[in-house]
Formats: C-alpha cells, sequence, structure tokens
C-alpha cells in the first residue's frame, strides 16, 4: 500500500528545499555608497546607473541577488548566458532613448513585463574563474574587468575615468543620475558604505529619493522613541 506523506514530512520536505536554495543562492553582500562631495585624490570615477543592483554568479551555477539579498535568478534568464565564469557585481538597467529608465526595470522585475529588454552592466569582479578577487585593490579588479571577452548580449563592462568633476558635468549635461567615487587601491567591502555617490540634483528621481530618506528617518525617529518609552514602561 502506497504511503502518503503527512503535513509535518512534507514541511520538512519543503524546509529543506528552501534551506538548499539558501546555500546555492549564497553570494557575497554588495559593497555600498555613501553620499558626499566630490573627492580628490587617488580615485577612479564611473556613472551612477539608475536600476536594480546586482550580484550575478555564473560559475557552479547561476544565480542572482539584490541589494537587500532578494533572489532575483529566475527573474533574470537572460544573464544565465553570461560567458565568463564568476561573480560579478553591477546593475540591471533598462534604457530609453539611450538613457537608463528606472519605471522600466520596475515593470520588468516587480510587474512582470517581460517585453523589457534589461542590460547588466558590470562595474566590478569578486570572484573570477574560481578564485576570489575581493581582497586585489580596485584597480586589478577592473583590469580583469576589462579584459573580458564578453561578446555580443544583454552586458557590457561600465567604464572608468580619473576626472570626476568632469564626468559628474557630462552626467548632468545629458540627464543622468551622478557619478559613484571608488579608491584605486581599496579592496571590495561586502556590506560598507565605502564608494562615495554624488547625485546630479536636477535628475528627474532625485526629488523623491530625499523625500524617501526623510520619511525613512522619520520612520527610524518614531521606532526609536517608542522603543524607549517601551523599556521606561518595563
Amino acid at each position: 500500500m502506497a504511503r502518503t506523506i503527512g503535513p509535518k514530512l512534507a514541511r520538512s520536505v519543503a524546509g529543506a528545499a528552501d534551506n538548499l536554495r539558501s546555500v546555492a543562492l549564497r553570494l557575497p553582500q554588495p559593497m555600498l555608497a555613501r553620499s558626499g562631495a566630490l573627492p580628490s585624490g587617488n580615485y577612479a570615477f564611473e556613472l551612477k546607473w539608475d536600476g536594480f543592483r546586482a550580484i550575478v554568479g555564473r560559475n557552479d551555477c547561476f544565480r542572482v541577488r539584490s541589494r537587500r539579498g532578494w533572489d532575483m535568478t529566475t527573474l533574470l534568464p537572460e544573464l544565465s548566458d553570461l560567458p565568463v565564469s564568476g561573480i560579478f557585481d553591477g546593475e540591471v538597467v533598462a534604457f530609453a532613448d539611450g538613457v537608463p529608465h528606472f519605471p522600466l526595470v520596475c515593470d520588468r522585475l516587480l510587474h512582470g513585463d517581460r517585453r523589457v529588454p534589461l542590460t547588466f552592466v558590470l562595474f566590478d569582479v569578486l570572484e573570477f574563474d574560481g578564485e576570489p578577487v575581493m581582497r586585489q585593490p580596485y584597480v586589478e579588479r577592473r583590469a580583469l574587468l576589462d579584459e573580458l571577452a564578453l561578446g555580443g548580449g544583454p552586458w557590457f563592462v561600465a567604464d572608468a575615468f580619473g576626472d570626476g568633476a568632469a564626468l559628474l558635468a557630462a552626467a548632468c549635461e545629458q540627464g543622468l543620475e551622478g557619478v559613484v567615487a571608488k579608491r584605486r587601491l581599496e579592496p571590495y567591502r561586502p556590506g560598507e558604505r565605502a564608494w562615495i555617490k554624488v547625485k546630479n540634483r536636477a535628475y528627474w528621481r532625485y526629488s523623491e529619493e530625499i523625500e524617501s530618506r526623510r520619511k525613512s528617518i522619520e520612520r527610524q525617529r518614531r521606532h526609536r522613541s517608542a522603543a524607549t518609552q517601551t523599556q521606561r514602561d518595563l
């Protein structure tokens, strides 16, 4: 007689599958940027791409995680053909009239509109051909990226520049989001806000981002106030 799987065992099997999926998806946290003034010194500068941050693993298996750890693997099947082995950091971008357009990315990744083509803009490498490279300085990791033979596909390596002021001026003139400054001799620091982002204040999403940040700070203030009151009441 065939045996049926009880609810408890079914939950156990499902939990084991989830754990395996979690292990398979395990990718480093992305290195982050903090807002600041355009720095001087030994920095490289890149455009700030307005899209969804993504860590893409293309080695033993194909994996994609978002900045906050969201599994985006099934949402970006086109990136499974990335013709290099490693773990890469970049931005998933949708273009409209040649410039990044954030609402289109949302249409594709949040609302499931598969008609929207996406492009993966690579700007860092964390592992290459099975070898971790996060401890190497930015200039050496960038050299690895610049040597990649990517061929045709929905991806490209972002350019890096030495003149931050000129790049920011060009970004503002072309209506782009801004620039990111990265120390040339710095290793990749997962989860740390060690890069510096400089926003174009005329960019169309700048004011809404400022308002969103203000609301976030206010929510944190209310949460701290409520927690303090709870402790007093104990």
